[in-house]
């Protein structure tokens, strides 16, 4: 059973998106929301409900995003885990192919022991690609991260970060994309994290897309109890606004 706290934050994830879709002639917003059913593997081995939204608006030379997903797992009408995360991104132009951004993001992921972290995050990014079909954007900046575990002491610790986001047009109606993160721990160096995302899209319609994607997390050191590496497969229904 899906409780009201799901409920609400896929309010959360829907509404945004269905505002900013409210003005069709306004092209500075852009959105999405999905629904996804996920296998998982890792920490947890059980089938999944996923649900996950992104705002874009893009007045010029400011650019703001707003995203946010919802994992949980249910086996025998028992909620084993639950993963929910946020991300607030500003980005300024500063020229034809570099940004100065920001932001900040929440998750937690009991997939992995982590009840809250808390990241903030400031630096340069840098269009490597910018001539379609392909697109190559790289990121390296400095911040930092506040990480309560559900075992073992929590972290506070000063971050080196390095991204890469990359999109390639197959056609005009399909598209795949990329996006790896890597999180260098300032203070020991041990404690480093990696992510990669990769995601395949195809167009049903002009408002319905079929997403599949793959999504890795590793902690060099993990929380007490836990495994370094958990993956999630998703096959998702997409909404565009």
């Amino acid at each position: 059973m899906i409780e009201r706290q799901t409920l609400a934050f896929a309010c959360l994830v829907l509404l945004p998106a269905l505002s900013a879709a409210q003005d069709a002639d306004d092209d500075r917003w852009s959105g999405t929301a999905e629904i996804s059913a996920i296998a998982t593997s890792g920490n947890s081995d059980t089938r999944t409900f996923g649900l996950g939204g992104e705002v874009v608006f893009d007045p010029g030379p400011w650019k703001w995003l707003a995203r946010v997903a919802h994992v949980e797992t249910e086996a025998d009408d028992v909620l084993r885990a639950r993963s929910q995360s946020a991300l607030l991104e500003a980005s300024r132009t500063l020229s034809e192919r570099l940004d100065l951004y920001g932001r900040g993001g929440y998750l937690r992921d009991l997939f992995a022991g982590i009840e809250r972290r808390l990241t903030t995050e400031a630096g340069l990014a840098y269009r490597v690609i910018a001539t379609e079909p392909h697109s190559l954007q790289l990121l390296g900046g400095a911040g930092f991260t506040r990480e309560q575990r559900s075992a073992g002491n929590d972290l506070s610790l000063g971050t080196a970060n390095a991204a890469a986001r990359y999109a390639w047009a197959l056609t005009e109606t399909s598209r795949l994309t990329e996006e790896a993160a890597f999180v260098a721990d300032l203070s020991t160096g041990d404690n480093w994290r990696f992510s990669n995302e990769l995601a395949a899209t195809a167009a049903l319609s002009n408002r319905l897309s079929l997403k599949v994607s793959h999504k890795l997390s590793y902690l060099n050191e993990p929380v007490l109890g836990f495994r370094k590496t958990d993956t999630i497969f998703a096959a998702a229904l997409v909404a565009n606004f």
